[in-house]
């Protein structure tokens, strides 16, 4: 039964790779990443071409890959309500937190890389190298509005069982938050992403006239961090006891 059981959790994987990977789930979230990106660089004015471009529309960014992510997220949980997939699943002899923990890395795995490599054009748009830290600091900050996401729609979705509903719900949570906050607020992840960029920024790149001009502080910097990160941790593990061990199936 031991060696059995991570050959199952692999297998979930998989498949749930294989199932978002599949049309046209695979054409969103490339098309999406791309035109995010391109939106990015087309915001860009002057001619500078530099790190600096990285932080330019990263709200842009955000807004789009929040709505994808909540859209998949929903999708393989909520949705497999609907469809009778879970139930279908749970005949198998597979394990809950198998299923819940498979879902969540897989979808993960597939949004950030596929961001991540559309996110990379930025090497080529707008001459970064590819030694350039910050690219790695916004890399960073993208994968953790992805978690944060992730968090959120999940927890919406073994609320709701609705795809749609949970769709909507996770999306103007998420979109609330950002506008009923300050603009620099580590609420919103506009401001996350300012201040984890505008703090590595004056690491790396302390000459830099701009990193100057707008200080960001360390409580700054790990608000931004601690915030998404341990909201989506609390928010994962309350989650992942009620799947395994409260909700009914029917």
């Amino acid at each position: 039964m031991m060696n059995k059981s991570p050959k199952a959790f692999f297998r979930l994987v998989l498949w749930e790779i294989e199932n978002s990977l599949s049309l046209p789930v695979l054409s969103l979230i490339v098309a999406s990443a791309i035109l995010a990106v391109l939106i990015q660089s087309t915001s860009i004015t002057g001619f500078s071409h530099n790190y600096r471009d990285l932080s330019t529309g990263a709200r842009t960014i955000f807004l789009i890959l929040t709505f994808v992510t909540c859209t998949l997220f929903s999708r393989s949980f909520a949705g497999s309500f609907g469809r009778g997939d879970l139930k279908r699943m749970l005949s198998y002899p597979v394990k809950r937190w198998q299923i819940f923990i498979s879902k969540v890395l897989a979808l993960n795995l597939i949004i950030f890389g596929v961001y991540a490599s559309a996110y990379a054009m930025n090497l080529y748009i707008n001459a970064v190298s590819l030694l350039e830290p910050m690219f790695y600091v916004s890399l960073f900050a993208i994968f953790l509005q992805l978690l944060f996401v992730c968090a959120v729609s999940v927890g919406v979705s073994m609320i709701s069982k609705s795809e749609l509903m949970s769709i909507v719900v996770s999306f103007l949570l998420i979109f609330g938050l950002d506008e009923a906050f300050a603009f620099d607020s580590f609420y919103t992840s506009n401001g996350r992403f300012t201040n984890i960029f505008g703090y590595f920024e004056q690491i790396t790149h302390p000459t830099s006239q701009i990193a100057s001009q707008v200080p960001v502080t360390f409580g700054q910097f790990t608000d931004s961090i601690m915030f998404p990160l341990l909201t989506a941790t609390v928010m994962l593990v309350v989650v992942f006891v009620y799947f395994t061990r409260k909700m009914e199936v029917d």
